[in-house]
């Protein structure tokens, strides 16, 4: 009997503990970055709801531009491959560019719309912060990952 008791015990602690770390595991990288917001620039519960909203709508937007993107670097590789004309391959890489040039300016809005939010101590505190902002090394546009694919987008 006394197996039994202990068996449940430990089985339960388990279920306890599995939920609030299957929650965290589940973050997206929006969801993370603006937990990380909120607790280093105090932010009320309406600048939090606001800040969801533009960063949800960020995520989606960038997801869309994102699968244009993956499929305008297969058409662009599969030119390459079949040694298409300098002026196809010059066609392939414009569209890739106006793809980034769209990404960029996705997280240039959401940025500028939740910089908006703020108040004069919380911009202070967040101009400060290293490596923020799209476009920037560390920023919402981030870098490239080892393998040469873009990484992904906080938003």
């Amino acid at each position: 009997m006394q197996l039994n008791k202990r068996t449940f015990f430990v089985a339960g602690l388990a279920v306890l503990l599995a939920f609030p770390l299957a929650a965290w595991q589940s973050d997206s990288p929006a969801s993370r970055r603006l937990n990380f917001l909120a607790g280093y620039l105090s932010l009320t519960d309406a600048q939090k709801a606001a800040a969801q909203t533009i960063f949800d709508s960020a995520a989606a937007a960038s997801e869309t531009v994102r699968g244009q993107m993956e499929s305008a670097r297969t058409t662009l590789d599969t030119a390459i491959k079949a040694t298409a004309s300098d002026a196809e391959l010059d066609r392939l890489s414009a569209a890739i560019g106006t793809l980034s040039g769209q990404m960029t300016a996705i997280h240039a809005k959401a940025e500028s719309k939740f910089y908006a939010l703020l108040t004069a101590d919380q911009k202070a505190k967040y101009n400060e912060m290293p490596g923020r902002g799209a476009g920037r090394p560390g920023g919402a546009s981030g870098g490239r990952g080892p393998s040469g694919a873009r990484a992904a987008s906080p938003f």
